[in-house]
């Protein structure tokens, strides 16, 4: 069924009840962006970033649809950030070049982060640095008619929080990631007393993590990865490279620690890798002993089982380096016989196919693999089923929306919510987009707004469109056919036709050679045909032949191979007679 797609009117916007709806983050994991709306004034909380799947070609970011925000931005009062992971935050920079927003608020972990993240050298960041406002757990902050206190969860990033927002028509709680680490690195627990409080106080509305709802029970702590870690570390005969996500405060925490009592010094490679590590040491997140720290023109001092490169890619993401690193890519850093590859991050479903040729390729040059939570190296940062429940049991809210993951996760989560003891009609799984409309205590979806996501180039720094991405993925499959012939002024041929064909399966083919013989006669058929109907005159249209030519090489394709690729033809027309001098 088709979306609903409303038109939202000042009128509507400047109306009691509160709005509230989601630009990213359902059905996906990454990209979160949430609205909420009150008489006309706009809060926006949290602005991330996904990684694409390998169906997007020639896309390195997707970020939330700002089409509606630009509409109202004269409304919006500030942007408020919850932690610093890619998926909450990643998109700021972008945000903040396409809307005026007035504030933007986070707690002192993303303030020092952001400091320096501000002045990357990619082309999709805002060009100066912006004020961000650093803000303190359990404090009460006003805007207009919200009022906000960050509230501190776990996670696997320093100074992660929630969002206690209160409006006139009730109280809404924003998780955002979380999950109830009692043994945390940092020794920062969950505030799970003030959620309560909270709770007694009355949730109207509970927005709520999802992606670790497939995991029963309770989530790992962090600190249950150092052994296993360590073991595999100290007992690597050579260079340890250890991949993991850019923003994992804690998991640095701990290799740093690793690698002081394994004697190895310890190499970062990675921009946003190094940004974690800073803004975590000026903040006091992370300690560690400066000898620990290599750089890199110290490499060739060191022998292999002194080193510990800890490792991520563009923008954090751990699948960009793995795939540099096994096809020798990376400008840093290649691996070579002996190498072991710590894989201590998720792999998403959609990538799973990616992740086993990288490891084929691996294993083919000598280099062994350790990989993902089966090798006990990584644990998830989300909250599992028990703590999901937990948060519905200290919160006991009115209404639920479960957000942040791909399709199941969100309606395994709004089922969790309903066998929990909520009414159904209480539970809304909504889609990107989908508006949320709580009146006087009634909760309706009332349409929907634009949504569709922004995909970015990262090189060229600008928006890729939906017809670049289809026509790069009908090229990648169906492959592309390149004709050129030589013309005189009349037509007459005087080279080729010449037929290169490139990126398409068919060309393994056995009836690939026939097929091209063919095209070639049909070519010259089509030409011949086109001159009689011409009458062989001088002029001619070189628009209408090279239509003619490339309708009979489709043509020939399409019977034989059952394929239609992009087919280009190139008409090079002489003159026979060189003009005088």
């Amino acid at each position: 069924m088709m979306e609903k797609i409303i038109s939202i009117t000042e009128d509507k916007l400047d109306s009691r009840g509160l709005m509230i709806f989601p630009l990213g983050g359902q059905s996906e994991l990454g990209q979160m962006l949430w609205v909420l709306c009150y008489l006309g004034e706009i809060l926006l909380v949290d602005a991330g970033a996904a990684y694409p799947a390998q169906d997007l070609p020639g896309v390195d970011l997707l970020l939330p649809n700002t089409s509606f925000l630009e509409a109202n931005k004269d409304k919006i009062q500030a942007l408020l950030l919850t932690n610093g992971h890619e998926e909450h935050c990643g998109a700021l920079p972008y945000i903040l070049r396409h809307l005026s927003v007035p504030r933007v608020m986070a707690p002192r972990f993303v303030s020092a982060f952001f400091t320096q993240h501000n002045n990357s050298h990619s082309k999709i960041e805002i060009a100066n640095n912006f004020p961000i406002e650093t803000v303190d757990a359990r404090q009460t902050y006003k805007l207009g008619h919200f009022q906000i206190e960050w509230v501190r969860v776990n996670d696997a990033i320093a100074d992660a929080c929630a969002l206690h927002i209160s409006t006139p028509e009730g109280n809404v709680l924003y998780t955002s990631s979380f999950k109830f680490d009692q043994t945390p690195v940092d020794k920062r627990v969950p505030d799970v007393r003030r959620l309560a409080q909270l709770g007694d106080d009355g949730i109207l509305l509970l927005i709520s993590s999802s992606a670790g709802v497939e995991s029963y029970g309770y989530t790992p702590s962090e600190k249950s990865v150092e052994a296993v870690l360590e073991s595999h570390i100290n007992n690597a005969s050579g260079r340890v490279i250890l991949v993991m996500s850019g923003t994992n405060t804690h998991r640095l925490q701990i290799l740093f620690d690793i690698a002081k009592r394994t004697h190895r010094r310890a190499l970062l490679i990675g921009d946003i890798l190094i940004k974690t590590a800073v803004a975590a040491l000026v903040t006091g997140n992370l300690q560690y002993d400066p000898k620990v720290e290599v750089h890199p023109c110290d490499l060739n001092t060191l022998s292999d089982k002194e080193l510990l490169v800890i490792a991520t890619g563009t923008e954090g993401d751990p699948m960009k380096i793995l795939s540099e690193l096994a096809r020798g890519t990376n400008e840093e850093l290649s691996t070579k016989e002996g190498d072991t590859v710590i894989v201590s991050a998720a792999i998403l479903p959609g990538r799973l196919r990616q992740m086993a040729n990288i490891l084929d390729q691996f294993l083919s040059q000598g280099v062994s693999v350790v990989q993902g939570e089966q090798a006990k190296v990584h644990v998830p940062k989300h909250a599992s089923r028990e703590e999901l429940k937990l948060m519905l049991s200290v919160t006991n809210p009115t209404f639920f929306i479960p957000a942040f993951g791909e399709g199941r996760h969100i309606m395994h989560h709004a089922q969790l919510a309903i066998d929990w003891g909520m009414a159904p009609d209480a539970v809304f799984p909504l889609k990107n987009g989908e508006m949320l409309s709580i009146d006087h205590g009634i909760a309706t979806v009332i349409g929907a707004v634009e949504s569709q996501a922004v995909l970015v180039n990262r090189d060229q720094g600008e928006r890729v469109t939906t017809f670049t991405v289809n026509e790069r993925k009908a090229l990648s499959i169906e492959g592309i056919i390149t004709i050129s012939v030589v013309i005189d002024e009349q037509g007459k041929l005087l080279s080729g036709p010449r037929i290169d064909a490139g990126a398409a399966g068919f060309l393994n083919s056995r009836e690939w050679e026939e097929t091209k013989e063919q095209m070639k006669e049909n070519i010259l058929v089509a030409l011949d045909a086109f001159l009689q109907k011409q009458n062989r005159s001088s002029n001619l249209d070189i628009s209408q032949l090279r239509s003619s030519l490339r309708e009979a090489a489709l043509k020939t394709v399409r019977s034989r191979l059952q394929t239609k690729p992009i087919i280009q033809v190139f008409i090079h027309h002489l003159a026979t007679k060189l003009p005088q001098s």
